[in-house]
């Protein structure tokens, strides 16, 4: 888990998806943990983004349209966050 400032967390958050391996999810949280971005990348290469705050939705993109994505959910889930929470997890139950 590291901490990553909210300014530059839109930046850090493409940069981690990029090298997100199949079966892995980024999680980004907010301090009080009760919101939250995550990004999964799927067996097939696809890539699962859930958001879990104010709004809950979930989406089922590429590469680009995440970044578009994240650009626009980060801003909107964590607006007076300073820092924000970072972690990769693997979902591979065969580990």
């Amino acid at each position: 888990m590291s901490k990553v400032a909210a300014r530059s967390a839109v930046k850090t958050a493409i940069q981690m998806v990029h090298r997100l391996k199949p079966q892995t999810r980024l999680e980004i949280l907010n301090f009080k943990k009760d919101r939250a971005v995550h990004v999964e990348r799927t067996r097939e290469g696809q890539l699962r983004v859930a958001e879990d705050g104010y709004v809950r939705q979930e989406w089922h993109v590429d590469e680009r349209e995440a970044e578009a994505l994240l650009k626009d959910i980060i801003p909107r889930e964590f607006p007076r966050s300073h820092e924000l929470r970072f972690t990769v997890k693997n979902l591979d139950k065969d580990q």
